[in-house]
């Protein structure tokens, strides 16, 4: 794979979680706490199991749960989140860019993605903090979910290909804690007192559960510059290709439904019905442009979305352990932290297990729609 195909590279990343951490065992207990205070009619020890069963030890969450039974209200949580998201990404975006010896000046685009609702967005938040150029390119991307961190990416990457002496920042903070304020509660509340009524809810419940067993808390930031700006030359991922897929009829099965007390965490089982197709169709494409076969992948940068997601990926592909352990231990560490998760385990590779040169990889993350992004990486 020669230079020339070179779209951006990726300088330096920097990740940010809150202090508060609970263990998974714990945050299992605060749910049938809340069974027993309410006399729920619903399996503690399915509870449990569900939270035991996603391979997760613990998670960060930004707000606490010690309120659980009296969750406050939707307003002052969105604004909290709405500042704990810019918070952490002022704290990212100062990291990269005092690693890189660069000022804010030096940085003509930022895409920012997160779920939770801005208006102005959370990069436009922060550039009343830190002195960015009055003509940075703002680009905020909504609706994407898990698979955010990786669009983003390619985004900045198709962006730097046309402007090759440019740099550009992307920026990631999801706070699910956000959930347990109210969204959790409520919607197990409702469904459990009707589900003797309504036999089919079982289903939604244990969903509700495993999502609420699943996200956690944490954001992420990278330094990307084009194939001509000087920091090229000392970076640490090259972005060679990009990839979007869109799998139709499957909106349902993935996202954040509105409803009457916030939002609701979709993740319906079917998803693994399709991951297999998804990632076919992302990935393959762009290796045949490459001349490059799945075997000539050395490292998999996958967004763990869940325990069963990764296994469809893992045999679809025929991938060994030790390319599906990244996504695993970042799974277990600290969960699904949606689109900030890629950042994550990315910011790990270059500080603990950086791959050897020239080993080529993959970007790649599912989310709503159902679909897929993926990019192909070589490793400097």
């Amino acid at each position: 794979m020669s230079g020339d195909n070179v779209k951006a590279y990726i300088v330096n990343s920097s990740t940010h979680f809150p202090e508060r951490f609970y263990p998974q065992q714990e945050l299992a207990e605060v749910v049938c706490s809340f069974l027993d205070a309410h006399d729920l009619s619903f399996s503690r020890e399915t509870v449990r199991s569900l939270f035991e069963n996603v391979g997760i030890e613990g998670r960060h969450f930004s707000f606490s749960v010690d309120d659980f039974n009296h969750p406050q209200n939707v307003e002052l949580t969105a604004n909290q989140a709405i500042q704990a998201c810019v918070n952490a990404a002022e704290a990212n975006v100062r990291s990269v860019l005092d690693q890189a010896n660069l000022g804010p000046g030096d940085i003509d685009q930022i895409v920012s993605v997160t779920l939770t609702p801005a208006v102005p967005g959370i990069e436009a938040r922060l550039m009343n903090r830190i002195a960015f150029r009055h003509d940075l390119v703002r680009v905020p991307l909504a609706g994407l979910g898990c698979m955010a961190g990786v669009a983003a990416i390619n985004r900045a990457a198709d962006y730097l290909e046309s402007r090759p002496e440019n740099a550009a920042l992307v920026i990631s903070c999801e706070l699910s804690s956000a959930l347990w304020q109210g969204s959790v509660q409520a919607d197990l509340l409702n469904m459990i007192r009707e589900v003797e009524r309504k036999p089919d809810l079982h289903a939604e419940i244990v969903m509700a559960i495993v999502t609420a067993a699943l996200f956690g808390d944490g954001s992420g930031a990278l330094l990307m510059v084009g194939r001509d700006h000087p920091l090229a030359s000392g970076a640490a991922i090259k972005v060679l290709d990009t990839q979007s897929n869109w799998l139709p009829e499957t909106e349902h099965i993935m996202g954040l439904d509105y409803v009457g007390f916030g939002m609701r965490n979709i993740l319906r089982p079917e998803v693994k019905t399709h991951v297999g197709a998804g990632l076919r169709n992302v990935i393959e494409p762009m290796l045949q442009r490459n001349n490059l076969g799945v075997g000539d992948i050395g490292h998999w940068t996958l967004h763990p979305g869940g325990p069963k997601i990764m296994d469809v990926a893992e045999s679809y592909f025929g991938l060994s352990k030790e390319k599906m352990r990244p996504s695993r231990e970042a799974l277990k560490n600290v969960g699904n932290i949606s689109s900030a998760t890629v950042l994550y385990m990315l910011n790990k590779a270059l500080r603990e297990a950086k791959p050897p040169e020239r080993t080529p990889g993959l970007l790649v993350a599912m989310g709503p729609g159902f679909s897929q992004e993926a990019a192909l990486v070589e490793w400097c």
